[in-house]
C-alpha cells in the first residue's frame, strides 16, 4: 500500500508484497514459508515469537556472529559423544609414545583375513582403531589419524569412520575430501547431522553455496528449527548466494524497462509528466527538438513507453545538434529522459541527465523531485531533503514538493512531519489526489483510524472516478484487517479501470488469505496477467499462492520470473533468496519424504 513512502507504484509493490510477507524477511522466515502449510504455521509462529525487539537487535547480531563462530569450529571437530575421544587431556599431554605404543595392531590384518572374521571381532577390532584415531586427532596428527580411520573403514563402513576422517581432512583444509567423505557418511545415515553440518561448512568454504545452503536447511529441519547455529549459517550463506547473484545479473543485464503498470504508477504520483513546447507566435514552427519532445510526451501519455523513448532519445540528439539554441523546452528534454533512465534503474544515466536539466534551468522544480526519486533509490535522505529544500526555493507552493517532502519523512518514520507535508500539498491543490490518499495512510499508521476514515471518505467523494484511490483504501483496510470491506474496495477499483492490474492482485491476496475462495484468487491473478504480463505484483502473488498450496515446481517458475523483472539490486536479493529457500526445502522434500511426512504428522 502507500505506506512504503515511494513512488505509488513502488507502494503497491511493498505492500502486497508484505502482506504476502515477502519482504524484509531473514532466512528462517523464509525457510517456513517454503513448507507446507500445515508444517508452516509452526514454524512461522516459532519465529515471529523469537524475533528480537528493535532494541536488541544490535546484540542480536553479535550473538549470530559468535554462533556463526562456534558454528564453523563445531563443524571442524572430531565427532563427539561416543564418536570423539572423551575427556580433558590436552594435545600437549598426549604425547608420541603414550599414542604409539598400542599394542593392538588390528591394521595389519589384509583384507582376506578381516572378511574370515566374525562380525562381533570385526566391530571390535574397527572401534579399536577409532578411538585410537580420535586420540591422534586430539594430538593433532592428521595424518596417522587418517590412517587409522582409513583401516578402520575396511572393517565395516560405518558412517562415524568417515565423518572423523572428515574432521582431519577439514582440519588441514582439504574441503574436496571433506565433501567426499561426508557424503559417504550421510548416504550410510541421511540424517547424521555432524557429517551434514561438516559438508556444509566445505561447500561453503569453496562457494558451493546453493550445496552449502540445502546442508544447513536439512539440518534445520532435522532439528526442528532449534539448530540455532545451523540457521545463522543458512541465513549467512543465503546472503552470500542471493547478493553475489544479484551483483553479477544487474552488472550484466541491460537497462530496461519495467511493467507498463508500475510506470503508470509512477507517473501518476506527479500531476504530469510534463508541458509540452507552444509556438510563441502562430504560424511559427516548433525546433525539431521541442516536436520530438512533445511527441514524446504524447506516447508516455498513451502508455507507449518503449516508443516515447524512442522519441526522447531523437529529441535530446537533435537539441545536442544545436547546442539547445532555439529549442524551448530543453531542460525538460533532459528531464524526461532521466525520469526513463531511473525508471529503467540506469541510475548513472539519470543523474547525469536531471543534473543537465538543472544546469539550464537551476529552477527546474520537476528535475529536483526526480533527481530526489533517483536518490531515494540510493537511500540518500539526506541529500534528498537538501534537493526538496532547493525545489521550494525555486518554487516555495508547490504542491508536488510538499507531496515528496512528506513521503521522504515517512521513509524516516516522522509522521507527524509527514502528515503536515501531507495537508499543506492538498491545500495548494485540492486536485491532487496523492496527498489525501498519504494523509489517510499517515493517520492510520499513528493510530488516528477516526481521522483516516474521514480523510478517505473525503477523498473518496471529491475523487469517485479515481480507481487508485479505491485500491489503496482497500490495501489499507486489509492491513487493518478488514478484509470483506476491502475486497469491496478493490472491486469498484477494478470497475473503475479494469486496465490496471494491482487490484485484481490485491483483491486475489484479500481472498487467499481469508481462505474463501482459492479458485477465484488465481483466476484474478490470471486476469493481472491479461491486463499486464510484466506485472511484477501478479508474479509474486502467484508464487506464494503456488507455494500454500504445495505447487513447488509453479512456485519456482514464478519465483524465478521474479527474479528477472526485479527492478533494483535490493528487490533482486529479496527475490533470490526466496527462490533459493524454497528450491532448497523443495529438494529437502523429495529427498526425506519420511521426515516430512512426521513433521506434518506432528503438526496436526
Amino acid at each position: 500500500m502507500a505506506d512504503n513512502a515511494g513512488e505509488p507504484a513502488t507502494q503497491h509493490t511493498a505492500s502486497v508484497l508484505e502482506r504476502l510477507n515477502l519482504t524484509g524477511r531473514s532466512w528462517k522466515f523464509y525457510a517456513a514459508a517454503s513448507l507446507p502449510p500445515i508444517v508452516a504455521a509452526g514454524l512461522a509462529l516459532w519465529y515471529y515469537s523469537a524475533r528480537p525487539a528493535e532494541d536488541d537487535k544490535k546484540d542480536d547480531k553479535k550473538k549470530r556472529q559468535r554462533k556463526a563462530r562456534k558454528a564453523k569450529k563445531s563443524a571442524k571437530s572430531a565427532d563427539g559423544s561416543g564418536t570423539e575421544p572423551m575427556g580433558g587431556s590436552s594435545p600437549e599431554k598426549a604425547g608420541a609414545a603414550t599414542l604409539d605404543g598400542d599394542e593392538e595392531t588390528p591394521e595389519k590384518l589384509t583384507d582376506a583375513q578381516i572378511a574370515m572374521l566374525d562380525k562381533a571381532t570385526a566391530k571390535k577390532m574397527a572401534q579399536s582403531l577409532k578411538s585410537r584415531g580420535n586420540k591422534f586427532f586430539q594430538a593433532k596428527r592428521y595424518e596417522k589419524a587418517i590412517e587409522l580411520y582409513t583401516h578402520a573403514l575396511r572393517f565395516g563402513k560405518d558412517p562415524v569412520f568417515y565423518s572423523n576422517r572428515a574432521a582431519c581432512y577439514a582440519a588441514d583444509n582439504d574441503h574436496e575430501k571433506v565433501i567426499q567423505d561426508c557424503t559417504a557418511a550421510v548416504a550410510l545415515e541421511p540424517r547424521y547431522v555432524k557429517a551434514l553440518m561438516r559438508r556444509a561448512l566445505a561447500y561453503e568454504s569453496t562457494e558451493r553455496f546453493r550445496d552449502s545452503l540445502y546442508d544447513y536447511t536439512t539440518v534445520c529441519i532435522l532439528e526442528d528449527f532449534g539448530n540455532n547455529l545451523a540457521a545463522a549459517a543458512a541465513e549467512r550463506v543465503l546472503k552470500r548466494l542471493a547478493e553475489a547473484e544479484a551483483r553479477e545479473r544487474v552488472e550484466k543485464r541491460e537497462p530496461r524497462l519495467p511493467s507498463r503498470s508500475f510506470i503508470s504508477g509512477y507517473l501518476k504520483s506527479f500531476r504530469s509528466a510534463g508541458e509540452a513546447a507552444v509556438a510563441a507566435e502562430e504560424g511559427e514552427e516548433l525546433s525539431e527538438a521541442d516536436s520530438l519532445y512533445n511527441e514524446a510526451l504524447e506516447l508516455t501519455a498513451q502508455q507507449e513507453y518503449a516508443q516515447a523513448i524512442e522519441a526522447i532519445e531523437k529529441a535530446v540528439a537533435a537539441a545536442e545538434a544545436v547546442g539547445c539554441v532555439g529549442v524551448q523546452r530543453a531542460d525538460d528534454l533532459y528531464s524526461l529522459r532521466g525520469m526513463f533512465s531511473f525508471l529503467k534503474s540506469n541510475l548513472g544515466q539519470a543523474l547525469q541527465d536531471l543534473d543537465k536539466a538543472l544546469e539550464i534551468n537551476p529552477k527546474h522544480v520537476r528535475s529536483y523531485l526526480r533527481k530526489a526519486n533517483v536518490l531515494t533509490e540510493k537511500k540518500d535522505l539526506d541529500e534528498v531533503s537538501r534537493l526538496l529544500d532547493q525545489a521550494l526555493e525555486a518554487d516555495a507552493d508547490n504542491a508536488e514538493t510538499y507531496f515528496q517532502k512528506g513521503q521522504t519523512n515517512f521513509l524516516k518514520q516522522e509522521f507527524v512531519e509527514a502528515a503536515k507535508d501531507y495537508q499543506r500539498a492538498g491545500e495548494l491543490d485540492e486536485d491532487f489526489v496523492y496527498p489525501r490518499i498519504q494523509l489517510g495512510v499517515v493517520q492510520f499508521k499513528i493510530g488516528r483510524l477516526s481521522e483516516a476514515m474521514a480523510t478517505f471518505d473525503a477523498a473518496m467523494k471529491r475523487f469517485p472516478e479515481r480507481s487508485d484511490l479505491y485500491n489503496y483504501y482497500g490495501e489499507v483496510l486489509a492491513e487493518q484487517g478488514g478484509s470483506e470491506n476491502a475486497i469491496s474496495a478493490f472491486e469498484k477499483a477494478v470497475e473503475l479501470d479494469p486496465t490496471s492490474p494491482l487490484p485484481y492482485v490485491n483483491q486475489a491476496v484479500a481472498l487467499f488469505q481469508t481462505g474463501n475462495d482459492v479458485e477465484r484468487a488465481l483466476e484474478l491473478i490470471r486476469d493481472a496477467f491479461k491486463v499486464d504480463a510484466e506485472c511484477e505484483l501478479a508474479v509474486a502473488a502467484l508464487s506464494q499462492v503456488y507455494l500454500q498450496l504445495g505447487m513447488f515446481e509453479e512456485s519456482l517458475t514464478m519465483l524465478r520470473r521474479a527474479v528477472d523483472l526485479a527492478k533494483s539490486e535490493e528487490e533482486m536479493v529479496s527475490a533470490i533468496t526466496f527462490r533459493e529457500t524454497t528450491a532448497a526445502q523443495h529438494r529437502f522434500m523429495k529427498e526425506h519424504p519420511d521426515v516430512l511426512n512426521k513433521l506434518m504428522g506432528g503438526a496436526m
